[in-house]
């Protein structure tokens, strides 16, 4: 049977079209396969906290790609408690800004009443330790892991993920994971007050599924939680 010279093309343009698409869903297919970085490989040895350790064994998610954020821009806030604190630092704003971005967040989520375990960047696929020196920037779909020192003999465990980054507002947004206690985001906005000093506006939405804990535990442990991290920005601000 002899072809003509635009059918022997066509099936040869044919073949190079499946051999492209093939290794293209190749390609695909092992990206995911790569950067589906699971829970159980966090090194336990390296968290601090028993009830971090406890939290990630307890979330529904076998990878870390799985886990969301709890609440999204379509979210209905009205039905979400409010919390809003204030916080002012002798800085100029840029030199805050910096702070916010670039310090370690070992240095910066460590408190009275708060610690960093882990961070696990979603960009990367690497996990940052609480001991660990290098760090580049805060990023976009990183998740905190953190110990809350409720009262000197109770921890809870909790995670935030970073939903937005405005350099030019000044605007950094936190929201809680899923499978938190508690859902809902924070928003930290930073407004130059004068040319060497910033005012923090540290807003919080937030509900669980407990009225008492929401109206009369929440708000009190919360600010003296962000009350330690405003320190260490002030502090770092400083230098």
């Amino acid at each position: 049977m002899k072809f003509s010279k635009n059918q022997i093309f066509n099936k040869i343009r044919t073949k190079k079209a499946k051999l492209i698409l093939s290794f293209v869903l190749y390609l695909f297919v092992n990206t995911l396969s790569t950067a589906q970085m699971s829970l159980s490989s966090v090194n336990k040895e390296k968290l601090e906290y028993k009830k971090v350790i406890k939290y990630i064994k307890k979330l529904d998610s076998r990878y870390f790609y799985e886990i969301q954020p709890s609440i999204n821009d379509s979210t209905d806030m009205s039905t979400f408690f409010f919390h809003n604190a204030s916080f002012a630092i002798n800085a100029p704003i840029d030199r805050v800004w910096n702070t916010c971005i670039y310090s370690s967040p070992s240095q910066l989520w460590k408190g009275k009443t708060i610690g960093l375990s882990f961070i696990y960047n979603k960009n990367s696929d690497n996990i940052f330790y609480h001991t660990d020196q290098q760090f580049d920037t805060l990023e976009i779909n990183q998740i905190y892991f953190l110990n809350l020192l409720i009262i000197p003999t109770v921890n809870i465990a909790a995670a935030l993920i970073t939903t937005k980054i405005d350099p030019y507002e000044k605007v950094i947004e936190f929201t809680y994971i899923e499978q938190n206690k508690s859902i809902g985001k924070q928003i930290l906005r930073l407004i130059p007050i004068s040319d060497n000093e910033t005012e923090i506006i540290h807003d919080t939405f937030y509900k669980s599924g407990s009225k008492f804990r929401d109206k009369k535990l929440y708000p009190i442990f919360h600010q003296k939680a962000i009350t330690d991290l405003h320190k260490k920005i002030a502090s770092g601000s400083l230098l």
